[in-house]
């Protein structure tokens, strides 16, 4: 499973921190869900990262052009920031 980590400043401004693949090599964690529960331990709950579909992640791979991968990365980032978002307005 791949998840981008990444940060919002007090301006909105995005910043990409870390791409990780989340898969246990020891096949304990094959679909990286103790990853992400792990993850959401922290302080921010695990606002600052976003799960990778496999069909992003099969686009990712598929790309040479940098413009298109910005583009899905921002994608995944703001759609994922606007759910969580949208989710602590309900709480």
């Amino acid at each position: 499973m791949l998840v981008i980590e990444y940060d919002v400043d007090s301006d909105g401004l995005c910043e990409v921190l870390a791409v990780i693949d989340a898969y246990a090599e020891d096949g304990h964690d094959p679909d990286g869900t103790l990853w992400l529960e792990w993850r959401r331990s922290f302080e921010d709950q695990g606002h600052g990262c976003v799960r990778v579909p496999e069909e992003d992640v099969l686009l990712i791979e598929a790309t040479e052009d940098r413009e298109a991968l910005i583009s899905i990365v921002e994608r995944l980032i703001l759609d994922d920031r606007r759910s969580k978002e949208v989710g602590d307005v309900d709480k």
